[in-house]
């Protein structure tokens, strides 16, 4: 059995049906600091190499014969076995709708795997080394919510030609989709404000990730087109690959600028550009999540007079970002998700009612 100390490597798991993809995977993540040790076929067979020998972090194919992936993740749930999972596969647009639905059920992160180009694999083995470091370190099981109601009152139509006089912009990477989606089901369809949500999400899974989210919710949430107008009671989400800006018009701007902190939409520049639309009236959130977007964002809301909020590292998945913007004093509160909600409502009551 394979036992983890503070100094010793992180011990992974390659569950993939391709011989050649599996080896391939090994042979990129693999170095002092990560060993991999062992590959499988496909779920049934990971399933019996996990209950001989646990690693610390599972890459996983989502296709395989005899048990695909989904299932896997599911099976290790039932078996209250769940280990540090992520996503390593060939993923379509019409496959986002199964990654969110294993992020859903206990994956911790996913990476398209594209191409073996080579003039890709640096990049590939950057992103893929750095998200079985921050698996490693986090509890699979916070990904894990009671699942949001399904049944919700009948939206009202998008009436409003005017733009809100309050935002609330949202941070979100790593273990966030979910908790995203449990706090825009707790806001009201009325709420007087609109939302901008960033979460660190590829080209192609955002527009599904935004049906979901508009399908558990009141208000009315959607991908965000260049020129949208920032309304009351609507969520539009940054697309992958696009920053996501606020201009004087109180309109989005979405473009393909410089990646920041190495991420693309990054939350800093749709909040610093709210900040400065919107003043004190804006409301800064920051969830789960490797790295440092959103800090220096959340700093220059509450320069501007606006309020912040950020998960706390009892519920986070990963307190990177939030603990980023905390230790830079950017923080008012740190809250788990139902209290981030709770406090997103009374602050926007506030602002509309001075």
């Amino acid at each position: 059995m394979l036992t983890k100390s503070v100094s010793s490597q992180i011990n992974v798991l390659i569950i993939n049906d391709s011989s050649y993809m599996g080896t391939y995977l090994k042979d990129l993540v693999s170095s002092e600091s990560i060993h991999v040790y062992d590959i499988a076929r496909d779920g049934i067979e990971g399933l019996r190499k996990i209950s001989i020998q646990k690693p610390d972090v599972i890459l996983l194919d989502l296709e395989m014969p005899r048990m695909d992936g989904l299932t896997f993740i599911e099976e290790m749930v039932k078996k209250g076995s769940l280990i540090p999972t992520i996503l390593v596969s060939s993923f379509s647009q019409n496959g986002a709708k199964i990654v969110l639905d294993a992020l859903e059920n206990g994956a911790v992160d996913f990476v398209p795997l594209s191409t073996t180009n080579p003039e890709e694999t640096n990049q590939l083995k950057e992103t893929l080394v750095e998200k079985i470091k921050a698996a490693a370190k986090c509890d699979p099981y916070k990904m894990v919510l009671e699942k949001i109601q399904s049944l919700k009152p009948a939206k009202k139509p998008i009436t409003s030609s005017q733009a809100a006089s309050v935002v609330v912009t949202i941070a979100s990477s790593t273990g966030g989709p979910n908790v995203v989606q449990a706090i825009l089901a707790a806001l009201p369809a009325d709420i007087r404000a609109g939302i901008l949500v960033v979460q660190h999400m590829p080209k192609g899974f955002t527009k599904k990730f935004a049906e979901r989210l508009d399908e558990a919710a009141e208000i009315i949430i959607k991908e965000a087109e260049n020129g949208d107008l920032i309304t009351e009671g609507t969520a539009l989400v940054a697309p992958g690959d696009l920053h996501m800006e606020v201009d004087a018009q109180l309109r989005v701007n979405l473009i393909n600028g410089p990646k920041r902190f190495g991420v693309r939409p990054a939350a800093n520049v749709t909040m610093i550009s709210a900040a400065e639309r919107f003043g004190s009236n804006t409301i800064g959130v920051t969830l789960t999540g490797m790295g440092h977007d959103g800090a220096f964002g959340m700093k220059t809301i509450k320069r501007r007079g606006g309020k912040t909020f950020a998960q706390d590292e009892q519920s986070s998945v990963v307190f990177g970002m939030a603990k980023a913007a905390h230790d830079l004093g950017a923080v008012d509160a740190l809250l788990p998700p139902e209290k981030i909600a709770t406090a997103i409502i009374e602050e926007v009551n506030r602002l509309v009612s001075k």
